[in-house]
């Protein structure tokens, strides 16, 4: 007999189970960082929360608007999601937010205060081989006065179809594809995402994503809102995101609970502000 392979077959016999310990190691850390994504539906009674404190400055504009000197806002932010059982979720946030922009042709204008609501509910129809969801949202503007320049005042619906796979200890990511209906002036919307994260181990992860919406080109408003460039009625827009977070130990006082520093730039687009936008988010996995 091969002494060769008695001693690789004894070694593969020994590592088997450190083999297995590492990919549930890897599965467990990936299904941390992949049921909040997306596509991905957890459990009833399962749920995740965001609380996100953010800053956004610009000095450039892609578009209508040459005019622009400066904007600066900043946000606080609540994301959350709560599963009902059946491969249903409920999904909501809420923004409220403080601006200011100076303008060479519009002057000064700010205003601060609640923004627009989201909520929505999402089904997963399958999980293998990819997961495979819908969603159905509707955006509100009960919480602030139109004139406050914090929304476009008025109630959008979403439909969007959410595509996930895991990629095991590399990670996972999705895909999302959608359209907004836009009930007032502004043109509907279809809206896409790529998202690729993955766990260095069972604290740490990266996410990176390109959140994308396209115009449906069909306004009956002029294409730029001068008031607030941030809220524009017709306009293409790229954005890159990059994400870094802290899972706490499970069996630490902080068992659930995370944090996360974020980046995001407007990559390309029309009819949009370009700036830099910092997030620091506190998350709760319960």
């Amino acid at each position: 007999m091969n002494n060769t392979f008695v001693n690789n077959s004894n070694a593969s016999k020994r590592n088997f189970p450190l083999l297995v310990t590492a990919v549930v190691t890897a599965s467990a850390m990936l299904f941390s960082l992949s049921s909040n994504a997306g596509a991905w539906v957890g459990e009833k009674g399962a749920g995740y929360a965001k609380l996100g404190f953010a800053t956004y400055t610009a000095e450039d504009y892609h578009g209508l608007n040459p005019t622009l000197i400066d904007f600066k806002s900043t946000s606080a932010s609540l994301y959350g999601e709560y599963g009902l059982g059946d491969n249903f979720a409920l999904f909501g946030s809420l923004l409220n937010q403080s601006y200011d922009q100076r303008d060479t042709e519009s002057g000064t204008n700010s205003a601060s205060g609640f923004g627009d609501t989201e909520i929505g509910v999402r089904y997963q129809w399958q999980a293998n081989p990819f997961v495979v969801s819908t969603s159905f949202l509707v955006k509100t503007p009960f919480l602030y006065d139109g004139d406050d320049g914090l929304g476009n005042n008025q109630t959008d619906y979403e439909a969007k179809v959410l595509i996930g796979r895991s990629l095991n200890e590399y990670g996972y990511f999705g895909a999302e594809f959608g359209y907004r209906l836009r009930q007032g002036a502004p043109s509907d919307e279809y809206r896409y995402l790529l998202e690729y994260g993955f766990s260095v181990n069972e604290n740490l992860y990266f996410r990176t994503k390109l959140d994308g919406i396209l115009s449906a080109n069909n306004s009956d408003a002029v294409t730029v809102n001068a008031d607030n460039l941030s809220n524009p009625f017709e306009f293409d827009s790229g954005k890159l995101e990059l994400t870094t977070g802290w899972n706490f130990d499970k069996n630490s006082a902080l068992k659930g609970y995370g944090v996360e520093v974020t980046y995001t730039r407007e990559i390309y687009g029309d009819n949009i502000l370009k700036g830099n936008r910092f997030e620091l988010g506190l998350t709760k996995v319960f």
